[in-house]
């Protein structure tokens, strides 16, 4: 099979270095734990299928305390609404027009206090995780399980009040 750009094998897509347009160092900020005031936790989800864009839309309505703030269909709309936005998480998907959601996150992650960014994708293989974790990202869920993982992810990073935040494992499971 040829490997070029468009004919991947699954998890291949994560582990190949692009050039990205944002090349800076990248720093590590620990995502906050929600306010004692009861502020909605802020939410931008990002994806470039509609069908996505609407379950994780579903599944954030679902949770207490939480507010869907925006959205973005590619990578750089992700760094830009994320920037313009402020939000305290974002659903990042991998595959993306423009940069991928690693390039994305790594942007992301390399501003000054950066939210918490949960990778969902379908591409769930050792690679795909371990990707995810060098590209910053604080979990990982994989799209045939998001209605099972996504809630859990949540309340990991962002403990209700009283609750101690936990770090999420993004290692395969045994």
């Amino acid at each position: 099979m040829n490997t070029s750009d468009h004919a991947l094998e699954p998890g291949q897509a994560c582990l190949q270095k692009g050039k990205s347009p944002f090349a800076r160092p990248r720093a590590y900020h620990a995502p906050a734990t929600r306010k004692a005031n009861g502020r909605p936790l802020r939410v931008v989800i990002v994806g470039d299928s509609p069908v996505l864009l609407r379950v994780l839309s579903t599944l954030l309505e679902a949770q207490n305390n939480t507010q869907l703030i925006g959205s973005a269909t590619d990578g750089y709309g992700a760094v830009r609404r994320v920037l313009e936005l402020r939000p305290d998480l974002v659903l990042m998907d991998l595959h993306l027009p423009g940069i991928n959601g690693l390039e994305a996150s790594r942007e992301i992650k390399s501003q000054p206090q950066a939210p918490a960014v949960i990778m969902v994708t379908a591409d769930d293989t050792p690679g795909c995780r371990a990707a995810a974790l060098a590209a910053g990202t604080d979990g990982f869920v994989d799209k045939q399980h998001l209605f099972a993982q996504l809630p859990p992810a949540i309340r990991k990073l962002f403990p209700e009040e009283g609750e101690k935040p936990e770090s999420l494992s993004q290692e395969s499971p045994a």
